[in-house]
């Protein structure tokens, strides 16, 4: 998936990763990525139907393009939402 991100980076375009897999995904080294804790995988924007949180989880990641950061670093976020 960061093979994507960087192609669309190279064409100027930012992106961010939200990432379930922080072990993996550190490898590859993300130009932007956030981890949203202790959601299952699968879930990536929260649980099917739970807009208020999947909202959270894309405002988070489109936060993170606002944020001058050095690429493999993963922001790892609690939306305690997603555990109602």
């Amino acid at each position: 998936m960061v093979t994507v991100q960087r192609a669309i980076e190279a064409q100027g375009i930012p992106t961010t990763l939200i990432t379930l897999d922080v072990e993996q995904s550190s490898l590859m080294r993300p130009p932007r990525a956030i981890h949203p804790m202790q959601f299952q995988f699968g879930h990536s924007l929260g649980k099917p139907h739970d807009k208020q949180t999947q909202m959270k989880v894309l405002m988070a990641a489109l936060e993170q393009l606002t944020i001058k950061q050095e690429p493999g670093q993963i922001h790892e976020i609690h939306f305690p939402s997603y555990n109602q």
